[in-house]
């Protein structure tokens, strides 16, 4: 009876591992000292790292198609 209940629960947290999405967020920023570019996943705490356009963005390739326009 034990197997059972536990193979059950690792077939439960399996099935719920592969059905949440990943729930990243991208930013792209600007550091000050350097004044580069670049995307990052976390919304920066740092006050030397400026979010550039005020924008998240939900895949890191809307980021990158976007990078080249606000950063000039």
């Amino acid at each position: 009876m034990k197997k059972l209940l536990i193979g059950t629960i690792a077939a439960a947290t399996a099935a719920a591992a592969l059905a949440t999405p990943a729930l990243a967020d991208f930013w792209i920023v600007r550091e000050s000292p350097t004044a580069q570019c670049r995307i990052v996943e976390s919304k920066p705490a740092d006050t030397k790292i400026v979010i550039i356009g005020n924008k998240v963005y939900k895949t890191r390739g809307d980021a990158e198609k976007d990078i080249l326009t606000v950063c000039k």
